[in-house]
């Protein structure tokens, strides 16, 4: 694309606070990109290899040799102090600041206050751009506001060097003043960072540069991020795997749904016979997830690489984290589930609670027990008891524990009774939104698993089940569900015979609803609404259907909701017919439609004699 000539690589150093100009490490780094550390011969005075490269003459020596500020403001007053100086000074005392040997309160106590600022005033620094951001970030850090004299000098500096810096450099300023105060300045620093980012794009060669521009995307033009979109398709290819995974990280960071990217991005991931290593499949999954992304080639090969990468030495939050990403991508893997939760088994010393509370969520969400599931609960069981009282979690999160265990059939009466009580449900339903259907619909999950067990809720005064409103309007209701329902309607007359949609007693949600006998004969539902006793032969169904999000990725079988939905359904006395939408096409013809509706129905009521 459009490239001429010979393009020139550029690297990027942040400036974090805990990277100082002032070090007293021995690094060797280079001079363009960072301050680095002297390291003189063996015959040099052990002092003096500690010194950094910017001691050069006496004053410098004075100022970097000062253990008190009183001893480091005496420099102020020689003849030879200038800017450069005052910029080490700054930075020491900067430094000082955050290790907490000086305060910003003494500071400004400071005789020497004035005369430092006078010559931070001057100019002619000679410390690079590097140097000046550094002690741009230490006078915020001694008290200077953003709109000050003194941090308006070192920003006319920092103009005047983006004249001459490289776009990697541009890059790293603009880094640099996404986390300062607002001003003036600071507006025209960034707008002048912009437009020569925007004329030199073709130096963008590097995976760092790009992602520091999709980082800072919200400062350009649209259709300039959308060309370097276009242009890095073409470079992606070049990187290196773990470059890959930062650009595909930092666009699920920033929501940057790019489709032609997104594909290179996991073409290329997937096409590399190198295995990823578990930090990086970690990071995929968890972009993958945040773009809504779902390439089933590039998570099935994830997958795959992790089952033989789990040594002991992978750390319990890297664990954590693929956890939380396969239940949120509702990804079943079993090979992989099965291994991640073999690890989790060997290695449970170093298992953190918040890991155990990520397995048992993932678990639930994927309705997946793995095959070491016996001696594995038995662990988990006794870090969530040990855990429940002590446990300052957000109730959102007890919510979710206790339903993840009610899929996972294992809620017993006391986590049960946490959540089915009126303060807890007080302090959660008043922290949300009205009528969050999500929380209501587990908190009747859980309500319904206690009725079922018949649990004491003798003390719980709150309403429930929560009942949902229908959709006002037919056309609201998604195609499958509507071409379902049109087609029972062709052997089990709708409306008195076939009910469309509602709750059962228990709150449960069903799409369909009817009372047929196993000659295929249906019954008025009204007539048996009070609870009377069905006819001989017959049973109530009730038909669930399962569109795309209803259904684990990677293996067809229904997520952890619907399948605690079933379950309580055929507690409840309920034949289940469930309709997946990868075996009902609303656009097949009626008389295949009917066929395949009437073998589920037959197959659900043929379990009413087993």
């Amino acid at each position: 694309m459009f490239r001429t000539g010979l393009l020139v690589k550029f690297g990027i150093v942040r400036i974090t606070s805990s990277c100082s100009l002032v070090q007293t490490s021995v690094k060797w780094c280079s001079t363009s990109a960072n301050l680095f550390l002297k390291q003189t011969d063996s015959k040099t005075d052990e002092h003096l290899s500690s010194e950094p490269a910017w001691v050069k003459t006496p004053l410098d020596k004075q100022i970097f040799s000062a253990s008190d500020a009183k001893s480091l403001l005496m420099s102020v007053e020689h003849q030879n102090f200038d800017g450069r100086c005052a910029i080490n000074v700054v930075n020491i005392l900067s430094r000082w600041v955050s290790e907490g040997k000086f305060t910003v309160s003494d500071f400004q106590k400071l005789d020497s206050k004035a005369k430092l600022e006078e010559n931070l005033l001057k100019g002619e620094f000679s410390v690079g751009i590097f140097g000046t951001l550094q002690a741009l970030k230490g006078l915020l850090l001694l008290g200077f506001k953003p709109n000050s004299k003194v941090v308006e000098s070192l920003e006319n500096e920092i103009l005047w060097l983006l004249r001459k810096i490289t776009l990697g450099q541009h890059l790293l300023v603009m880094d640099y003043y996404s986390q300062m105060q607002e001003s003036a300045r600071h507006q025209q620093v960034i707008k002048e960072v912009v437009s020569n980012v925007q004329r030199r794009w073709v130096e963008i060669v590097e995976a760092k540069d790009f992602v520091s521009l999709f980082k800072h995307a919200a400062h350009f033009n649209p259709k300039f991020i959308e060309k370097m979109e276009d242009v890095l398709v073409e470079l992606v290819q070049g990187f290196s795997q773990e470059d890959q995974t930062k650009i595909l990280v930092i666009l699920g960071a920033t929501q940057r749904r790019s489709t032609p990217l997104l594909r290179a991005l996991s073409y290329h991931l997937n096409k590399r016979s190198d295995k990823l290593s578990v930090r990086l499949a970690a990071d995929i999954l968890f972009a993958l997830h945040r773009l809504s992304f779902h390439d089933h080639l590039l998570m099935e090969r994830i997958c795959n690489d992790l089952v033989t990468q789990l040594t002991p030495e992978v750390k319990s939050s890297t664990i954590g984290s693929l956890l939380t990403s396969l239940g949120q991508l509702k990804y079943r893997h079993e090979g992989c589930l099965d291994a991640v939760c073999d690890w989790v088994n060997h290695n449970w010393t170093k298992v953190r609670y918040q890991d155990v509370l990520s397995l048992t969520l993932c678990l639930a969400a994927l309705d997946f027990l793995p095959s070491c599931w016996e001696p594995l609960w038995e662990k988990m069981s006794v870090l969530l008891r040990q855990k429940r009282v002590s446990s300052d979690l957000s109730k959102f999160i007890q919510l979710d524990l206790a339903w993840s265990l009610a899929v996972l059939n294992h809620l017993d009466l006391e986590t049960g009774q946490s959540v089915l009580n009126d303060e807890f449900m007080g302090e959660l339903l008043g922290s949300i939104p009205a009528n969050n259907r999500g929380v209501q619909m587990k908190l009747n999950q859980v309500w319904a698993v206690a009725i079922l067990k018949k649990w004491d809720l003798s003390r719980l005064k709150t309403a429930l089940p929560f009942t949902f409103n229908t959709p006002a309007t037919a056309n609201q209701k998604p195609t499958l569900n509507q071409a379902v329902v049109s087609a029972l309607s062709n052997f089990i007359p709708s409306g008195k015979y076939l009910r469309e949609g509602g709750q059962t007693r228990l709150g449960i949600e069903i799409d369909a609803e009817c009372i047929i006998n196993d000659k295929g004969v249906p019954f008025p539902l009204a007539d048996y609404d009070d609870g009377k006793e069905l006819p001989a032969n017959s049973a109530r169904v009730a038909v669930i259907v399962l569109n795309y999000k209803d259904l684990c990725k990677g293996k067809s079988f229904s997520t952890g909701a619907q399948a605690l939905r079933e379950r309580l359904l055929t507690q409840s006395g309920y034949r289940v017919v469930t309709v997946k939408h990868t075996e009902f096409d609303p656009r097949d013809k009626l008389v295949k439609k009917v066929q395949y509706l009437e073998q589920l129905v037959k197959n659900a009521l043929s379990t009413t004699r087993m």
